[in-house]
Order: structure tokens, then C-alpha cells, then sequence
């Protein structure tokens, strides 16, 4: 629910500041599920530090392109809600019936769709990635 949440929320921001920092709280909201789920840390965690990494490449871009802007009051309305519903859903998130919620195999049918979406979304961000650090106009131009 949180996570659905969330990514409505980044779909209507307009900022791009914004978006990254409710991509930054999806990532970390993700791999905390997937340590719930999991019961082991090792692919949660490496799953968020490379996740991370890739939004703090996109971060920087986006802050060498845009200049510094205000908060608009939309957005603020919007992070105040998402505020809200952190606080509200949090036992929501970590308890399922007064118990930790657990999943027996990494590769089972459920968290296989999850896993391989994540695949897919990592190579397109690296193919981004390589594409924007090989083009020899903009910011992040290579010498």
C-alpha cells in the first residue's frame, strides 16, 4: 500500500528534485519489504545500495541541469501527506497480524515478478546512464 503510495505520489510531482527524493524513500521503503519478506539482509541491502547508486547518478544530473528552485505549496501539501502516511502505515508495513511477514524462497512466483522488474529497471538505468555520460554536449560531457 505504501509502496503503490508512493509511487503515485512520484508519478504527479513536477519537480524534479521531488522525484528523486520519493524515488530515494521508495528504494528504501522497497528493500525493506524485501527484508521483511526475506529475513536476511544481503540482498536487501545490496539491493539498495545499487539501486541508490544509480539514483544519486540521475540526482546529480538532474541538480547540474536544473537550477535551485522553492518548493511549490502542492508539493508541499503532497510530502506532508506522504509524511503522514509513513507514520500511519509503519506498523502496517513491518507486522502482518502481530507477526513478522515471511517468505520461505527468494525465487518463489511472487517475488520473482519483483525481481526480475528490478533487472529490467537497473539495465535501463546503467544503458541511461552510459548513454548520457557518452554524449559530448551537456553537463556530464567526458573529455
Amino acid at each position: 500500500m505504501m509502496l503503490v503510495m508512493l509511487g503515485i505520489l512520484f508519478v504527479v510531482s513536477v519537480q524534479p528534485m521531488f522525484m528523486m527524493s520519493t524515488l530515494i524513500f521508495i528504494i528504501i521503503l522497497y528493500s525493506a519489504v524485501m527484508y521483511n519478506m526475506l529475513m536476511g539482509y544481503w540482498f536487501s541491502y545490496l539491493l539498495m545500495m545499487v539501486m541508490l547508486s544509480g539514483v544519486m547518478v540521475l540526482f546529480t544530473y538532474m541538480v547540474s541541469l536544473v537550477p535551485n528552485e522553492w518548493f511549490e505549496g502542492y508539493n508541499m501539501m503532497y510530502m506532508l501527506m506522504f509524511m503522514m502516511l509513513l507514520v500511519f502505515m509503519f506498523d502496517v508495513l513491518m507486522y502482518k497480524n502481530g507477526e513478522f511477514y515471511m517468505s520461505l524462497f527468494l525465487w518463489s512466483s511472487f517475488l520473482s515478478i519483483f525481481t526480475i522488474s528490478l533487472v529490467i529497471f537497473l539495465l535501463v538505468m546503467m544503458l541511461m546512464v552510459v548513454w548520457l555520460s557518452q554524449m559530448n554536449e551537456g553537463s556530464l560531457r567526458i573529455c
